[in-house]
């Protein structure tokens, strides 16, 4: 059977991939942005902002950025997973007339061994004429096999999970899936990813709760895996962001530290909607929910404040060590 041997979170996102300099210049466009209320920010900043703006606190924050991603990536190399399950989530504005699920899976469509009915074949397919669109994300290794096996395991359990069958390892897929690449593992080939789709906006909303119970089916589908494969799970966003609240992410990091399920469930939908990226948390709530059985390490809590209105990113990175046979 598969073994879990690791489950990271981290943030993602501009703050985590540039340099100070580059923060206040994000920090201006949050004037702009039409999701919040700029003013009502600004209102309730912290009393210390000018502080937290300071040049060189702004710059101990990013070393310390640094520091935690050598650590994580050093903790992901010596775990040297096989396959790497990716929770996330798709950003931007959806666009009109296309569904959007709360929870979905990717499958790489060329590979899938699952049975599927109406769809046309591949020959009808290629008979039709192909519009070449440039693809924007590197070509990955995935895993079909899991993809497929989380697809049935987690309907058998009543969990239901859309798909999207791929026509190549990297349609549909944003930065968010692929984001362990970017800063963590030495080359796309080192480990396989499956992404996994978890809706952050309402009203297609999962609520708390029912994203720990998924977490916990993700775990229970992965180890009846037949599969000598090594699993991670990687939450890939939060904690709260465009507006810092540190004390939800305070509140959201000690739950689990101290496996406070009850605090993790049931977090307030108002608190965890304040912001637009603050519903990322969810993905951590997932694999909490999966990683039940191990004990959290916390590397770094980072709040990386860039305006007056206190609008920035909680960075946070750490993770859950799989059990050893």
């Amino acid at each position: 059977m598969a073994e879990i041997v690791l489950g990271v979170g981290s943030s993602h996102g501009p703050t985590i991939q540039n340099t100070p300099d580059r923060w206040l210049a994000l920090g201006a466009k949050d004037f702009e942005d039409p999701r919040y209320s700029y003013e009502d920010a600004l209102k309730a900043a912290p009393a210390d902002i000018e502080e937290q703006l300071a040049p060189e606190r702004m710059q101990a924050r990013y070393e310390a950025i640094q520091r935690a991603i050598a650590r994580l990536s050093e903790v992901m190399a010596e775990a040297a997973a096989d396959v790497i399950v990716v929770i996330s989530n798709p950003h931007g504005v959806p666009p009109a007339d296309r569904m959007e699920p709360v929870f979905g899976i990717y499958m790489s469509e060329s590979d899938s061994t699952i049975a599927r009915s109406g769809h046309q074949t591949s020959a009808r397919r290629q008979a039709r004429p192909v519009q070449e669109v440039e693809r924007r994300v590197e070509d990955y290794a995935t895993s079909p096999e899991l993809a497929d096996h989380l697809m049935r395991s987690l309907i058998d359990e009543g969990i239901d999970v859309a798909s999207c069958f791929q026509s190549h390892a990297t349609a549909g897929i944003e930065g968010p899936f692929t984001f362990p690449y970017d800063l963590f593992l030495a080359d796309r080939t080192s480990a396989a990813i499956v992404p996994f789709l978890l809706s952050r906006y309402l009203p297609h909303q999962a609520t708390p709760a029912r994203c720990y119970q998924v977490g916990q089916a993700i775990r229970r589908s992965i180890e009846a895996w037949d599969s000598d494969k090594k699993v991670a799970i990687f939450a890939s966003g939060g904690l709260s962001h465009q507006i810092i609240d540190e004390e939800l992410d305070r509140r959201v990091i000690d739950a689990m530290l101290s496996k406070d399920v009850e605090t993790l469930q049931y977090l307030s939908r108002e608190q965890l909607n304040r912001a637009p990226g603050t519903p990322e948390i969810l993905n951590w709530i997932v694999l909490a929910g999966a990683m039940e059985q191990e004990e959290m390490t916390l590397i770094d809590y980072i709040p990386c404040y860039r305006s007056l209105a206190g609008t920035g990113h909680g960075v946070t990175l750490g993770y859950w060590q799989g059990q050893r046979p």
